[in-house]
């Protein structure tokens, strides 16, 4: 018997078939679901087990954050770093300055080493009577020392090599591409990119500097503060009182106050800008995170990337 085109039926499939297509549909969605939730626990445990490199931290002088590390220098000299800052030495540190890729310490002797986020040695001056030293923050990798008698010295890119001016400085503080350093005399002298008027240093005296990335902020002599260059978040404009140190971040800056407590300024989105209370020796701002060192030797920190 001839059949029409397009009168052919498919044939259904049996009740057996259906049923286990169904199954297997099912069996793979359980599976799945299986997998997710085991999943969400698994990296639920790991955040919940995941060790704060400062949590049990004590005796604690002086730290250093970047975008993606920090060191911390004991009173015993050790120095203790985590995530990008690299493996130190075994040396006894007075204090370390962290870079981008790069760190470097100044050591009991006055010298000064430095080692890459691998921890393998980076380059490091000669000779030693250092004291003082800053990390470059961005991925341009330079560093500068200066020496007891206030020569400046800096390595690593052309650019570290092409700028410093002359004369005595006592202190160094290293941002993105710009640097700035206070004179024998406590006027400040800055060198580098000046896009935004953050190596133009107003006049008059400072005892502290710090350089963020396009910003710079200064202590002055009557420990007041003041800042140039980049505001496109407050973080160039500083509140009144009385400061004793200071660091400037990406976009937002930190200080301690004569009473030891932490006064923050600029950009809040991430929690930076916020400090907990208690008192403050010093403080260290990166991106967008800030640690300070407590009275006690202990770290605290607050913002992301805790």
């Amino acid at each position: 018997m001839a059949v029409r085109r397009g009168s052919q039926r498919r044939r259904r499939p049996l009740r057996d078939e259906r049923v286990w297509g169904v199954g297997w549909v099912a069996g793979l969605a359980v599976i799945a679901l299986a997998v997710g939730v085991f999943a969400i626990v698994a990296i639920a445990t790991c955040l919940k087990n995941q060790h704060n490199p400062w949590e049990d931290l004590e005796g604690v002088t002086s730290i250093s954050l970047s975008p993606g590390g920090a060191c911390v220098v004991q009173t015993s000299g050790s120095a203790a770093c985590w995530g990008t800052a690299g493996e130190p030495p075994d040396r006894e540190f007075v204090s370390v300055s962290v870079g981008r890729h790069h760190a470097c310490g100044l050591t009991t002797d006055g010298s000064v080493t430095c080692w890459n986020s691998d921890g393998d040695p980076w380059i490091s001056p000669p000779g030693n009577g250092f004291v003082a030293v800053s990390s470059g923050i961005s991925g341009i990798d330079f560093a500068c020392g200066v020496t007891g008698e206030g020569s400046l010295h800096c390595w690593g890119t052309s650019f570290a090599q092409s700028g410093p001016p002359d004369g005595a400085f006592t202190t160094i503080s290293l941002g993105e591409i710009h640097a700035c350093g206070i004179r024998s005399d406590g006027t400040v002298a800055c060198w580098g990119a000046n896009d935004l008027g953050q190596a133009t240093p107003p006049p008059g005296t400072f005892v502290s500097i710090s350089a963020g990335p396009r910003y710079t902020c200064g202590i002055r002599a009557n420990q007041s503060v003041m800042c140039w260059g980049a505001n496109d978040a407050g973080q160039a404009i500083p509140p009144e009182g009385v400061f004793t140190s200071i660091s400037t971040g990406r976009k937002h800056a930190c200080g301690v106050r004569a009473d030891h407590s932490v006064t923050c300024w600029g950009q809040n989105a991430q929690g930076q800008g916020t400090p907990p209370e208690g008192q403050f020796v010093s403080v260290s701002a990166s991106f967008n995170q800030t640690c300070g060192v407590t009275i006690g030797g202990t770290v605290a920190c607050w913002g992301t990337d805790r």
